[in-house]
């Protein structure tokens, strides 16, 4: 029996999916995803969907084309035209959690290989810390001391010792700081391109605009989807499209629930560039300079909660005018520069608000989907730092590998609810 989901349908699409065979879980169904639905003959490369362009699915989309796979990469609008184009980009193993520390760990090692391999640009220099008063002092420390007793160790740093890492801060008191050589920063949009152009050199196809409209599932594998310009045959989808996986994964009889998770980026025009490294000053200010001396950077997590921002802390949406935009943007230059005197001199080009597709326990969702043989989930925040390890190993279990051991924490049955 073969079914249609629709996108213009979830509740249809997730009567009919309750109609499936039981689900299938684990290795088993990772199992399943490594075997071709045509038959014996496992030398044809098997016809793979990746749908999102971001920096994840261009990664996923390029390792699999450079391992013979027939890819076909769908974006809704274009290439790194959602999240990743509104990142800050730093790549960084920072987190508490152990597995997750792991992963990331993995993947900034990831990014200098690629990095040497394909001139992605990165700029390698390292991650500043400091605090201005006691209260902040503790937090520095202990984030300092996630990486004790590793090889990636960071030198803890006095006032002087923070101004000679960094000398074009004026960082004024400094109660605590450290420095870590392992960091780096990127610009995600030239690197999903990048990703995409080797990816295509490999004979991947490359579709935007392009959305999804239906996906032709029989029994318990989908084995087509709806382009509207075409019917596009698959014996495998990857679902890595941001704060729209929701929705797709709706159509296959799965709920999974993501933060709204909104943020800003003041972007500088170009000037001098005279810093290498991230900075993380006190209170929240967060901020980097690109080789052609344009600043980036943020004063907080996320939009402050006043009545001007009651729309975007609720849902999706833009600023409601050019003049508050301009106005957040000026303010966190100016923040800036109060320890970063270069940015007192170079004006706001534009400022950014992305909605980062963050799971709802911040860890990433990476995974078999549920009852589905042939569908694989890929959604997390820190997909910048995440996009080249996600890259190699999902092409590894797609392509019939056995589990990977570092995505054993993130699979997604942990969050998954059945519709």
């Amino acid at each position: 029996m073969i079914r249609r989901a629709k996108l213009t349908d979830p509740r249809q699409a997730a009567q009919g999916r309750r109609r499936l065979l039981g689900q299938l879980a684990g290795a088993g169904t990772l199992a399943a995803l490594g075997q071709s639905s045509r038959g014996a003959d496992s030398t044809k490369p098997r016809r793979i969907a990746v749908i999102g362009g971001g920096i994840v699915g261009s990664s996923i989309a390029m390792h699999l084309a450079r391992r013979g796979a027939h890819v076909t990469l769908l974006e809704r609008l274009a290439p790194a035209s959602g999240a990743t184009s509104k990142s800050f980009a730093w790549l960084n193993p920072w987190t508490q959690d152990p597995a997750y520390r792991r992963l990331r760990l993995a993947s900034v090692g990831r990014w200098r290989r690629l990095d040497e391999a394909l001139g992605l640009g990165v700029t390698w220099g390292g991650y500043v810390d400091w605090a201005s008063d006691a209260g902040d002092a503790d937090a520095v420390e202990a984030l300092a001391a996630t990486l004790d007793g590793t090889p990636h160790a960071v030198t803890r740093l006095d006032a002087q010792g923070l101004r000679r890492v960094a000398p074009a801060l004026d960082p004024g008191p400094v109660t605590a700081a450290f420095h870590a050589s392992l960091d780096g920063h990127a610009d995600p949009v030239r690197v999903t391109e990048r990703f995409l152009a080797v990816a295509r050199r490999h004979g991947a196809r490359v579709r935007f605009p392009c959305e999804v409209r239906a996906l032709e599932i029989r029994g318990s594998r989908i084995i087509a989807l709806d382009i509207g310009v075409e019917r596009l045959e698959t014996d495998g989808v990857v679902l890595a499209c941001g704060v729209d996986t929701p929705t797709l994964l709706a159509l296959l009889g799965q709920q999974l629930a993501l933060r709204h998770a909104p943020g800003i980026l003041a972007h500088s025009t170009s000037g001098p560039a005279v810093l290498r490294a991230v900075c993380d000053g006190p209170h929240g200010i967060e901020f980097k300079q690109f080789p052609d001396g344009r600043i980036v950077g943020n004063d907080a997590e996320n939009p402050p909660p006043i009545p001007a921002h009651a729309a975007i802390l609720a849902g999706p949406v833009d600023f409601p005018n050019e003049a508050l935009r301009a106005q957040h943007g000026r303010r966190i230059l100016s923040r800036i520069g109060a320890v970063f005197p270069a940015a007192r001199q170079q004006p706001l080009e534009r400022l950014t608000l992305g909605f980062r597709p963050m799971p709802a326990d911040g860890m990433p969702v990476v995974g078999p989907v549920p009852g589905i043989e042939n569908a694989y989930v890929v959604v997390t925040h820190s997909g910048v730092t995440l996009a080249p390890i996600l890259g190699e190993l999902v092409t590894t279990e797609l392509l019939g590998a056995p589990p990977s051991e570092l995505l054993a924490p993130f699979r997604p049955s942990r969050l998954l609810r059945s519709t």
